[in-house]
């Protein structure tokens, strides 16, 4: 009995920790750029694919410079837009954090004052 409620509890823990993420302003955006980086990989290989099944090299390139650099470009561009986002995302939680623990010093000053 005690191991189902553990169990249950368990499992409450987990659903909520999936409503905080589903509820994350910065998840939108934090998607959009992993379809930004997925969408590269996928430009990457259509550009492998299509010069890999043309024998003559000048008319690869065109397949080379539309599918493979503009891979690379939305890779990179979907990587450092996520970097920024998170790192946006963990700086406002730090300045949270932080804020909070002034207001539980600023309460125990005011409790130690009167």
């Amino acid at each position: 009995m005690n191991a189902n409620r553990r169990q249950a509890e368990k499992d409450l823990q987990r659903a909520l920790a999936l409503v905080r993420f589903m509820r994350d302003p910065a998840l939108p955006g934090m998607v959009l750029m992993a379809v930004l980086i997925f969408a590269g990989f996928v430009a990457l290989g259509f550009a492998w694919f299509m010069s890999a099944r043309t024998v003559f090299v000048p008319l690869q390139l065109p397949a080379f410079v539309s599918g493979g650099l503009g891979g690379i470009a939305l890779v990179g561009m979907g990587a450092a837009l996520l970097n920024l986002q998170v790192t946006r995302r963990d700086e406002a939680r730090e300045r949270r954090l932080a804020q909070e623990a002034l207001d539980e010093v600023t309460a125990l000053l005011g409790h130690y004052t009167r």
